[in-house]
């Protein structure tokens, strides 16, 4: 079995670092990934993924990337429960392992 994302896109906003209690740092970035074919009005729609970064990989992004930055992401999907009202939801995180640097707005 495999669990793998790979995306190319912009970034949407530009991203926050912080840390968790543990002290390691983390940052969720959006990126825009433009969708391979048009729609019947010949556009080129944009879907929007928040990706989690962790550690000297989340610091190396704050640092040089900004929005409007292009960058190249692969990981893995995360799926995590959480109970809320006595029912039990899932959400599925995307966690980068390797991110590609390639122009900088």
């Amino acid at each position: 079995m495999m669990n793998v994302f790979c995306l190319v896109g912009q970034i949407k906003e530009m991203p926050q670092l912080r840390s968790i209690p543990s002290g390691e740092k983390v940052c969720n970035v959006l990126l825009e990934v433009e969708r391979p074919y048009a729609n019947a009005d010949g556009v080129y729609e944009l879907d929007t993924f928040q990706i989690e970064v962790w550690r000297g990989l989340a610091e190396t992004l704050c640092s040089t990337m900004k929005t409007g930055s292009w960058i190249t992401v692969k990981g893995r999907i995360s799926s995590r429960a959480y109970h809320k009202d006595d029912k039990v939801y899932y959400n599925s995180v995307f966690v980068a392992e390797h991110i590609g640097f390639i122009h900088t707005a």
